[in-house]
Order: structure tokens, then C-alpha cells, then sequence
């Protein structure tokens, strides 16, 4: 009948193809060791340094709507999603664990297959703006390291991001990554993929 599990409440799906991550305040599963200004940054502005840049249906959700709303109405949702029990809940098929700290880029090797393809990838489409220690170039909005994205070994919406790019508007103008769904092929798209969580998150993804 479509009736929302209570117990289940902001713990995580999938949706259109995207990962929405556990929102409640478990520590590991969720946003629970969010400060209370990432996530007002990352509602406002669609990006938390260190945690996480909206995409995908949130990213939507931000640029249509969440960035107009007054400081006092974000400081009144987070108050509302720290208040609701934490859930943790590793089973969830949107689950991906939230790095207590961010992690530090793995060492720049080159090896046969697909994680040299995957170089090869990040360095002609990448690299000049999320930079090869992750940390950004171009703009904040571009580091990795830290990034829940990256921390997903399936690396669910890294692959939808890389197919459909991504767009926010800031005070400071439109910041966008471009889609190369159209670019590369799906090998390509995989191992770039399992380059970035490798290099970036706390492992190579499966998906090869």
C-alpha cells in the first residue's frame, strides 16, 4: 500500500536511480557527527566542506527551493532531524558509512587495468578541477576527500554524477560539473569510478 515504515523514518532509499542517504542522527550511519553549521551549509548551499555537495534529485531540491528559505527555517529543520531517533542501519540499500574523518588521498600509483584506465579518465576529465589530492581547484564545491559520495564502495551516485553532471547556484554565480555520460564509455565510467572511491574514499568499488 505504499505506507512509509516509521521505524525506518530518514534512514535512506534509493530514488531514481540516486542514493538518498540516512539523514538521522546516528554518528555512523547518518549525519550525527554534522555539525550544526554543515548542515546548515549544506541545506543553504548544497555543500558541506568535508561532508558532502548535493546532486541528483537533492541538488534539485537545494537550487529550487532550500536556498531561499531565511537562516531561521534551516536552523528549524536541523533542530526537527537532529530531534528524530538515530537509525543505524547497515542492511538499508542506500546505506553508506559517514567518515567520522576525512580521509587522506591514497598513494598516486599507476597499475595494469582498470585502475590505470581510471587514471587515464580522471586525469583528461578531472583532475584540473577537483585537483589529484581532491581538495578542489577551481572552487570548495569540488573537493572529495571526506565526501560521502566517495565513501560509497558501489559508488552509486559518483557514477550517476559523472553520467548526468551536476549544477547548484551560489551567491557567487552558477558552479557546475559537466555530464560525461556522453564522453566516455560505461568501462571508462567504471573505472573512473573505482579510481576516485579508491584514491579518495575508503576503497575500490565492485562494479567491474
Amino acid at each position: 500500500m505504499f505506507g512509509l515504515s516509521e521505524s525506518q523514518k530518514f534512514a535512506g532509499a534509493l530514488t531514481a536511480g540516486w542514493k538518498a542517504y540516512n539523514i538521522t542522527p546516528d554518528r555512523e550511519w547518518g549525519t550525527g557527527a554534522w555539525s550544526d553549521g554543515q548542515l546548515a551549509d549544506y541545506l543553504a548551499d548544497g555543500h558541506a566542506p568535508g561532508r558532502s555537495s548535493a546532486a541528483g534529485g537533492m541538488g534539485e531540491a537545494v537550487d529550487n527551493s532550500l536556498r531561499f528559505l531565511t537562516s531561521g527555517d534551516i536552523h528549524a529543520m536541523i533542530a526537527y532531524v537532529k530531534s528524530v531517533p538515530p537509525v543505524a542501519d547497515a542492511s538499508n540499500p542506500a546505506a553508506v558509512r559517514t567518515p567520522l574523518e576525512p580521509s587522506h588521498p591514497a598513494p598516486l600509483t599507476v597499475s595494469a587495468g582498470s585502475s590505470s584506465l581510471g587514471l587515464q579518465v580522471f586525469e583528461g576529465a578531472s583532475a584540473s578541477c577537483h585537483g589529484f589530492d581532491g581538495s578542489g581547484t577551481v572552487w570548495p564545491r569540488a573537493d572529495l576527500v571526506g565526501d560521502r559520495t566517495v565513501n560509497d564502495p558501489a559508488a552509486v551516485n559518483l557514477t550517476q554524477v559523472v553520467i548526468e553532471g551536476a549544477r547548484l547556484h551560489t551567491p557567487n554565480g552558477q558552479v557546475f560539473m559537466p555530464a560525461f555520460g556522453s564522453d566516455y564509455s560505461d568501462a571508462e565510467i567504471a573505472a573512473v569510478a573505482n579510481y576516485v572511491t579508491a584514491r579518495f574514499g575508503t576503497g575500490a568499488c565492485q562494479r567491474l
